[in-house]
């Protein structure tokens, strides 16, 4: 049988709950059982456990003490972050519907599901961080992101992934500061502005600007991942400020905190 690492977050569901502490099931690990003692189900005192934890609830939990000759796994709530707590059951549950997705595609082809298995998710999961992370690079970037994959399985993973997965989106934002000393400054200002964001624009990725008062607009980008989106925001900016100088103004640029 596997066991999980001390130190290790994994993913519980609550299956008996005692007057001392709550026996869970560790999904991750093929049924193994664990134990949260009163003492590690939360920060404040627990005078009523059930206030706490409910039957089938699904969290995750920290490992303590791992004595695999007694079958013993001890858990910790109380020691998962809240942030640790909602990263970790949604990357569990992006994986669980990959594997639904690989099984789906398993018996659509008649193969057995260890086939389909060892010869996509394998060598996605070799080059991505997860299984769901490279499902969402195939949705973007199609067949050059399918990494790993022979060549017979390509057009089946991506009518899958088609289908199923939609293109991750991330936002960020910033502020872009203008200003023109030309009689007709406000015509230029707004012709710059349009013209740049439609020289911008692409597919993938989408901006807008809303006018914050005081010569200053905000700029919101929207890309599948923050690095372009931060890109091409600089390169915007950029392009306005150079835009502007031309025409006897200025600008001036800075980004917010990520969404």
């Amino acid at each position: 049988m596997e066991y999980p690492e001390i130190g290790e977050i994994v993913v519980v569901k609550v299956k008996k709950i005692l007057s001392y502490g709550v026996f869970v099931e560790l999904l991750e690990y093929d049924g193994l059982t664990g134990f949260v003692h009163i003492s590690e189900v939360a920060s404040s005192w627990v005078k009523n456990i059930r206030n706490f934890v409910k039957e089938n609830q699904i969290r995750a939990a920290k490992v303590l003490k791992v004595i695999p000759e007694k079958e013993q796994v001890d858990l910790s709530f109380e020691k998962v972050p809240k942030h640790a707590q909602r990263t970790k059951i949604e990357s569990w549950r992006q994986f669980k519907r990959c594997q639904k997705l690989l099984e789906l595609l398993a018996k659509k082809h008649k193969k057995p599901f260890d086939e389909v298995w060892h010869n996509i998710a394998e060598p996605l999961m070799q080059n991505y961080d997860s299984l769901y992370a490279a499902f969402q690079q195939i949705a973007l970037h199609k067949e050059k992101a399918a990494k790993g994959v022979p060549k017979k399985w390509i057009k089946p993973l991506l009518q899958l992934v088609e289908k199923n997965i939609e293109i991750p989106k991330r936002k960020i934002q910033g502020i872009i500061t203008v200003g023109c000393d030309a009689p007709n400054g406000a015509e230029v200002i707004r012709k710059i502005l349009t013209e740049s964001i439609k020289k911008f624009k692409e597919k993938e990725i989408t901006i807008d600007a809303i006018y914050q008062g005081s010569n200053k607009f905000l700029f919101t980008v929207i890309s599948p991942d923050y690095k372009t989106a931060e890109k091409k925001f600089n390169a915007l900016a950029e392009h306005i400020a150079q835009e502007m100088k031309k025409n006897n103004g200025f600008a001036e640029y800075k980004l917010l905190e990520k969404d």
